[in-house]
């Protein structure tokens, strides 16, 4: 029957064409196979149509799903939690799980060419807190828990976040500043014990270093700040460690 042969992307004019391919980008995620919806975006879609905010979304999301992104199990959880350290909330999704905080920078950076977070819209800053989230507790989890491998939710050693290099501690920075950029976007969605857990972190961290809290530029980064991160990290009030964190000037 001739109606067989009619092809069911026809709208979108040909299977190659921008649109047909973002539709095989988003189905890709969908199905959890990232790295696909990744090269499909970056290597088969037009110049001109990778520049579009739907192609920047779904890459965006693609390269939170590498990271170790499952965005409703992990706004789910965050919204059932009851107890737990703004660190330890973030990173716990993470034990026993391969994680590439690489890969959710790359989210981020690409939320960026959308906008910056005061041009975007409501649902892509709170995704841009997520991610930022998630940048933090897969960081964290694999630069201070990762023995055995992928971790066991404890420490691999005493003060383990004050041992990180500079490079492990800017993606902890980075993430923490898009969470904190853009975390009033997340108002109601998270649960109120994450939420007040969170809000506090992010106080504590503003009274020690202000902006530099929410600074997501990494040539911004400063050594004032990276030994405040360490700082945190190590406290029972707010990271993974056993220090006291009571202090405000650590």
């Amino acid at each position: 029957i001739s109606s067989c042969t009619n092809n069911i992307l026809s709208e979108f004019g040909s299977r190659n064409s921008d649109e047909a391919l973002l539709f095989d980008a988003q189905t890709a995620i969908n199905a959890q196979q990232y790295d696909e919806a990744v090269n499909i975006i970056t290597q088969r879609v037009s110049a001109s149509g990778q520049v579009t905010t739907k192609a920047r979304e779904l890459l965006a999301s693609a390269y939170a799903g590498q990271c170790g992104l499952n965005f409703i199990e992990y706004t789910t959880g965050l919204s059932e939690a009851t107890s737990g350290s703004t660190f330890v909330l973030v990173s716990s999704p993470f034990v026993g799980i391969a994680v590439s905080p690489g890969s959710c920078l790359s989210a981020l950076q690409t939320l960026d060419l959308i906008g910056s977070n005061t041009e975007r819209t409501a649902n892509q800053n709170a995704f841009a807190a997520v991610v930022g989230m998630v940048l933090m507790g897969s960081a964290t989890r694999l630069y201070t828990d990762d023995n055995p491998v992928h971790g066991d939710g404890s420490e691999d050693a005493l003060n383990a976040s004050c041992g990180l290099t500079n490079a492990q501690v800017d993606n902890v920075i980075l993430g923490y500043a898009y969470m904190a950029q853009n975390f009033a976007a997340l108002s109601g969605q998270i649960g109120d014990s994450s939420s007040t857990t969170v809000s506090d972190s992010i106080n504590i961290c503003n009274a020690i270093a202000g902006g530099a809290c929410s600074n997501t530029d990494p040539a911004q980064i400063t050594d004032f700040m990276r030994d405040t991160m360490r700082d945190l990290m190590n406290t029972v009030e707010y990271g993974v460690g056993t220090a006291d964190g009571s202090n405000p000037l650590l």
